[in-house]
């Protein structure tokens, strides 16, 4: 419970950084091709997983709350605050994407914050 803004900080890092990996790696995977020049896409995909990353953590920000103590014993309140921005965003890529290539993109940058989050949230409670 103390190091939460640590835990945040790093979640939001690790989570970026193996964003912009595993979109680069979509993109190969799209493209099909080897003679594409990949340098100005990575940036594209850095920019925007990175814009993504912090939509995220703004959306994650509650997780917070968790010093107070009535909200860290309350088990439901705990995984409700410290889960719900990326199943939010999650839900909301659904809703609003329309585009399927994109709508791929921002769901593995969601769900890599979400695991990076379940990782350290199950180190968290293990101590």
């Amino acid at each position: 419970m103390k190091g939460l803004p640590i835990i945040f900080f790093k979640t939001f890092i690790l989570s970026v950084v193996v964003s912009i990996a595993a979109n680069c790696i979509y993109y190969v995977v799209i493209t099909h091709s080897g003679e594409h020049d990949y340098f100005h896409a990575v940036q594209l995909i850095m920019e925007r997983t990175f814009s993504l990353g912090i939509i995220i953590a703004v959306m994650s920000l509650p997780m917070l709350f968790l010093y107070n103590p009535n909200y860290w014993n309350h088990s439901l309140g705990r995984l409700l605050l410290y889960f719900e921005g990326p199943i939010l965003f999650i839900i909301t890529i659904f809703y609003i994407s329309t585009n399927p290539i994109t709508k791929t993109a921002d769901l593995l940058t969601g769900a890599v914050f979400l695991i990076v989050n379940s990782i350290f949230y199950y180190r968290l409670t293990r101590k």
